[in-house]
């Protein structure tokens, strides 16, 4: 056999199961290649009869193609024959090359659709109706709950498995698709299995295929996702946050959270108006006032308090305040604080009670016993006496209210008999706090023992005051907390299910990421080889046109991990070095720039101090702007150029992307920053990268403005502060 033949055989296929009617074709091109290379003085002359049963034979191999035409019309001299064996060789190249790369495609799809719970489908369309059998995913038959192939895959099969309610807003839309619109993009429900108990969620979006001549429908192509399990967690989500803000309503302590970065105050309950006579929007308004509120006599002492909360340390602090009426109110604030990577103050959380009837109470204490009652039995919290052994010998009558159990019963048991036994060693541990810090409040919150059988959280302070001259004892007070602990477990697990759900979600596009990347390597490198193993022009096109497509896939992903990293990362501020940054840049984009050798690129950079902020960020907003630039550069123009002006310095930077390209039209400057928005379908980006860059000069606390005219150019202003 011929070695150029064998040698394509042994390349595009398994010569152990070679196909038969493959295995003539390739004897009779290896024949006709042979007499080719046969010098012409010793090659026999042969019959005319052997030439037209070669050509016969030839037609028959080529009849695989369907391309036997060519042989019809051909004479049967051996130039002829050979110019055909020549054309079958590349027919049979070709037709190789696309059969591998439709099942890598189809490979690729599989993954993806596993991976997204999603099915794909095509159905014809007749006369504007989808009446025939057409094509299901394996993956649609697992969205549907049965198993592939059991039902024909038509659209009335299909409907069946909708459910009754949404059938006809289904076929409305499919029908408004067909005739008008093209396209639809809907969600409704479908019963897995068509078992009405097995409901589930589906998100469908369908697009119309024409005939390019005449403009008449042929099919109607699209993709079905199961989002059950979305739809479920947002719904969850919504009760969850509805009940807490029922909860945080009616509390009657003030609850807040306040940025520190931006002295903003980020949350205010309702029961401010009652405490402070101010309503939540005139804190919102001046994040200062509740410290304007606080008597000039105790602002030290909250200061003072502000110490512990910039190490990251929990704090609790009474003071006096003054309501918008004029009264005084004594108030407890205890206050939790968050740190950031750096260390740095970020975030107080922190609830203020009011605390005036305990703390007149206590004051009141010192004078006589008997005011000392009269004001312990009218107050909201309890206040108990216990010896050192732990017995109880005073309760105020709001204790019994609280926990159904007279004064008389309480009196003289232990502690233990009427706390949770869980919260024993917290007992225990008050007690060593108290005798190594004596006059020292101590907090706590433990769960008492109610006289039907339940518990209540109850939180408060205890006092040592064994040593005094009044009361020999240990003094408690304390309020039932029951509806704020479940509050704040509740907030705390639904951030736990926030942070899961972040960590599920930055695992969810490493892994698509790389999975997707990985092949798109191995395939690029398949390309490349195969670019350099052939001189075909024809093939080298196809093969260039196939790389291009792959890249452009390749650039989309990289789009989509900047999106991720820049919404879920923290800010790392370091000192930015604009020359080697745009060094990188330049470096990075060079095989961009190949092909548009006359475009310029100048970079300006005047750096008057240091400017601090995340370099990472600020390399991927100007990797977008300055790639696009590049892509969207008018060959027609003598001179096309990208332009890059830095100013830099200690307050911020201003950057200025400018080219002289194809120019933006005014009616989409206020949606190019829309993501995947694209001006035309002949863009060829991804429409992620201008709403990167949006993205990112917000998470950086920075501003950016538009100038462009078409056929003139495009100008970006970019500022951005110093973050150091």
């Amino acid at each position: 056999m011929n070695k150029e033949v064998k040698h394509l055989i042994s390349k595009y296929f398994d010569e152990d199961h070679l196909p038969q009617a493959y295995v003539g074709l390739f004897d009779e091109v290896s024949q006709l290649l042979e007499i080719r290379s046969t010098p012409k003085r010793s090659s026999p002359p042969m019959a005319n009869a052997d030439l037209q049963a070669i050509c016969q034979k030839l037609q028959n191999s080529l009849s695989v193609f369907g391309s036997s035409q060519d042989v019809d019309e051909c004479g049967t001299d051996i130039p002829s024959l050979i110019q055909v064996a020549k054309r079958v060789k590349k027919e049979c190249a070709d037709r190789i090359i696309r059969q591998q790369k439709q099942l890598r495609e189809m490979k690729h799809l599989k993954t993806i659709q596993s991976l997204t719970n999603a099915g794909s489908w095509e159905l014809p369309v007749t006369n504007d109706e989808l009446c025939q059998s057409g094509y299901w995913s394996d993956e649609l038959f697992t969205v549907l709950g049965i198993s592939p192939g059991t039902i024909a895959p038509t659209s009335q099969s299909y409907r069946n498995y909708i459910h009754p309610d949404d059938r006809g807003y289904v076929s409305a839309e499919v029908s408004k698709a067909i005739r008008e619109t093209g396209r639809y993009d809907i969600e409704y429900r479908i019963q897995r299995g068509g078992d009405p108990k097995q409901e589930c969620n589906v998100r469908e979006i369908g697009e119309l295929v024409r005939d390019e001549v005449t403009g008449k429908a042929l099919r109607l192509i699209g993709v079905t996702f199961d989002v059950s399990n979305i739809r479920n967690t947002e719904r969850a989500l919504v009760k969850a946050n509805i009940e807490l803000r029922k909860l945080f309503d009616v509390m009657e302590d003030v609850f807040f959270s306040i940025n520190v970065e931006d002295q903003r105050v980020l949350q205010m309950s309702p029961s401010c108006g009652k405490l402070y006579g101010y309503s939540m929007e005139e804190f919102f308004e001046d994040p200062d006032l509740w410290f304007e509120l606080i008597l000039d006599e105790d602002k030290e002492v909250v200061l003072e308090n502000n110490k512990r909360l910039s190490r990251g340390e929990g704090s609790q602090v009474e003071y006096r305040i003054r309501r918008k009426d004029g009264e005084l109110r004594w108030v407890e604030m205890r206050i939790t604080p968050t740190l950031g990577p750096d260390g740095l103050l970020l975030r107080l959380d922190g609830i203020i009670n009011d605390v005036t009837k305990r703390r007149e109470a206590e004051l009141a204490l010192a004078n006589s016993e008997l005011k000392f009652r009269s004001l312990l039995e009218n107050s909201n919290d309890a206040i108990t006496v216990t010896s050192e052994e732990l017995k109880f010998l005073f309760v105020t009558q709001s204790l019994s209210h609280m926990i159904g159990y007279s004064a008389e019963e309480i009196v003289g048991t232990s502690v233990f008999d009427l706390i949770h036994p869980d919260d024993h060693a917290t007992v225990n541990g008050l007690v060593d706090a108290m005798a190594n810090k004596p006059d020292t409040p101590v907090h706590f919150e433990v769960r008492f023992r109610v006289k039907d059988g339940g518990w209540i959280w109850c939180e408060g302070s205890v006092v040592n005051h064994l040593n005094g001259d009044v009361v020999k004892g240990y003094i408690g007070n304390f309020r039932d907390v029951t509806y704020k602990i479940r509050y704040r477990k509740a907030l705390e697990a639904s951030n736990n299910r926030l942070k899961k759900t972040n960590n599920e979600l930055d695992r969810f596009v490493y892994s698509v990421s790389h999975d997707l990347r990985a092949p798109l390597a191995s395939v690029l490198g398949l390309l490349e080889y195969t670019m350099s193993e052939t001189d075909d022009g024809e093939v080298l096109q196809d093969l260039g046109m196939m790389k291009g497509s792959i890249e452009k896939l390749d650039r989309f992903i990289l789009d989509i991990l900047d999106y991720s990293r820049n919404a879920r990362l923290e800010l790392k501020v370091h000192v930015v070095n604009f020359h080697q940054l745009l060094a990188d840049i330049k470096d990075h984009l060079r095989f961009l720039h190949t092909g548009r050798s006359t475009l310029r690129f100048d970079v300006n950079i005047q750096e008057n101090g240091d400017f601090g902020s995340d370099e990472r960020r600020i390399s991927i907003l100007l990797n977008n702007l300055v790639s696009n630039a590049m892509r969207y550069a008018d060959p027609e123009k003598p001179d096309p150029f990208v332009e890059v002006n830095i100013v830099s310095g200690p307050k911020g930077a201003d950057i200025a992307v400018r080219d002289n390209g194809i120019g933006i039209p005014a009616e989409y400057h206020e949606k190019i920053f829309d993501m995947f928005y694209r001006i035309s379908e002949k863009s060829t980006g991804s429409g992620l990268g201008l709403y990167l860059v949006k993205e990112t000069i917000d998470k950086l606390k920075g501003r950016i403005s538009l100038q462009s005219v078409p056929g003139e150019g495009t100008t970006f202003n970019i500022f951005l502060p110093s973050l150091v």
